[in-house]
């Protein structure tokens, strides 16, 4: 893959609150309209505690081209609200003492955050060694055969974060998604020019025992 895409470099240090905001934008669109909402939330707001005291109506509004606005919009609020009832502050800085253990256990106990989002928050913003699983990374890896087909997906992130190289698990985040956005897709994936057939078990399924008997040839 990183023949294939190029080595990424990341910026360290993500604001905890932002990308909570940013990961709930994320939920069921592309990162195109959700990256446009937030640019919008941040404009219309200027501060997340501005965000949180506004309605939910002037929410929903700024969010609307990423769609799910009346489940989106409370939720952000409700997020933001339960922060501070609990730390007093809108901030979540605190997390960078906690062990990765702890802080994805608070992050899951605020209403409306997944583990994918946990997982984000902790590895965008702290560094931290676990494995976000999206819809692209749960498909490709049922694909390769790392997990189960009948797996659930948060089983598959305490796995993959188990046996993911923890000093590139950042990049290989990246890279799996996109790697099922561009050549794994749900419908029609390109396997014949896929660098990872000869790994697949979906490939082998598909195309027969004569793609690993010719694997010298197709690579």
């Amino acid at each position: 893959m990183r023949r294939r895409f190029g080595r990424l470099k990341f910026r360290t240090g993500k604001d905890p609150v932002g990308e909570l905001v940013k990961t709930i934008l994320s939920q069921n669109t592309s990162d195109v309209t959700s990256f446009r909402a937030f640019d919008n939330l941040k404009k219309r707001f200027r501060s997340w505690e501005r965000l949180r005291k506004a309605d939910v109506s002037a929410i929903r509004r700024e969010i609307k081209i990423a769609g799910l606005s009346n489940i989106k919009a409370p939720r952000i609020k409700e997020a933001l609200n339960e922060i501070v009832r609990r730390r007093g502050s809108l901030e979540l800085y605190f997390l960078e003492r906690l062990s990765t253990k702890e802080g994805y256990a608070f992050l899951r106990s605020i209403r409306g955050v997944g583990p994918k989002t946990a997982a984000i928050v902790l590895l965008f913003s702290f560094n931290r060694p676990v494995m976000p699983v999206d819809t692209h990374i749960f498909r490709v890896m049922k694909r390769l055969g790392f997990i189960g087909d009948k797996m659930a997906r948060e089983k598959a992130q305490e796995y993959l974060t188990a046996v993911s190289p923890g000093n590139a698990i950042k990049e290989f985040h990246v890279h799996l998604i996109m790697h099922g956005r561009r050549i794994c897709t749900a419908r029609n994936p390109e396997c014949p020019m896929c660098d990872l057939k000869m790994l697949c078990k979906y490939y082998g399924e598909r195309y027969g025992r004569r793609a690993f008997k010719n694997r010298k040839k197709r690579v």
